[in-house]
């Protein structure tokens, strides 16, 4: 599944374990090694056993900065040092839009190795669980795994993540036809929609949406429920 969180205006391959010698001390791949462990001994504190092993982590600039291959079992994502010129420059773009010293790369990381990163973690359990939605569902599910995720891990991050996404929703118009719902439009669109605008608003707009449903759901009746 394809996700792009925080690009408004909006090749490397890592494998670890497993991974080439040469790159065993990439500060990079260490990071989301260490990120998608956590993720998984949480899962295991909660008494689940995951159906499938950690998914193989590869750093070659998906266009949605974030992609999980059911197929493979290989979650890929996207490497600041080997990232096109023209998606760094979105980068640059959103941090002069957030002024207050914001750094490309530091939204860079937050956005792609933080929550897109743990996003497609939550389509990986899915994968473990045997489940599978139209894509409207099966973002939405994911979605509610990531902010459960980091409500628990970092309230401060998932605070300002929200504030991101809040922003985006009024920056960016809806790209839904009137008289059709969103489920209706992004099942029938998905495939055409990652890497553009129109992905982003959507993404955003399932985020604040399970931030905001009530009850609350913990991290651990998330992966009980997968998402769902």
């Amino acid at each position: 599944m394809h996700c792009e969180i925080l690009i408004a205006w909006l090749g490397i391959f890592i494998f670890f374990p497993g991974v080439l010698n040469a790159q065993l001390n990439d500060t990079t791949s260490q990071k989301l090694v260490a990120l998608r462990d956590k993720f998984i001994s949480e899962i295991k504190s909660f008494g689940f056993n995951p159906g499938l092993p950690p998914p193989k982590i590869v750093l070659d600039n998906p266009r949605s900065f974030g992609n999980y291959d059911r197929a493979e079992n290989v979650l890929h994502t996207a490497d600041w040092k080997t990232l096109p010129a023209e998606a760094k420059g979105r980068f640059e773009s959103l941090a002069r839009q957030m002024g207050q010293g914001a750094m490309p790369e530091d939204i860079f990381e937050k956005g792609v190795h933080q929550w897109i990163f743990i996003h497609e973690l939550g389509h990986w359990w899915r994968a473990c669980q045997h489940q599978t939605a139209l894509p409207y569902d099966e973002e939405m599910a994911a979605n509610r795994i990531v902010t459960a995720f980091w409500r628990e891990q970092d309230s401060s991050f998932m605070n300002f993540e929200l504030s991101v996404f809040k922003g985006l929703i009024a920056h960016i118009p809806s790209p839904v036809p009137a008289g059709q719902s969103k489920r209706d439009f992004l099942n029938s669109n998905y495939n055409k929609l990652p890497g553009g605008p129109a992905y982003t608003w959507f993404q955003s707009e399932m985020i604040v949406d399970a931030y905001n449903e009530k009850p609350l759901l913990t991290f651990k009746q998330a992966i009980a429920h997968s998402g769902n």
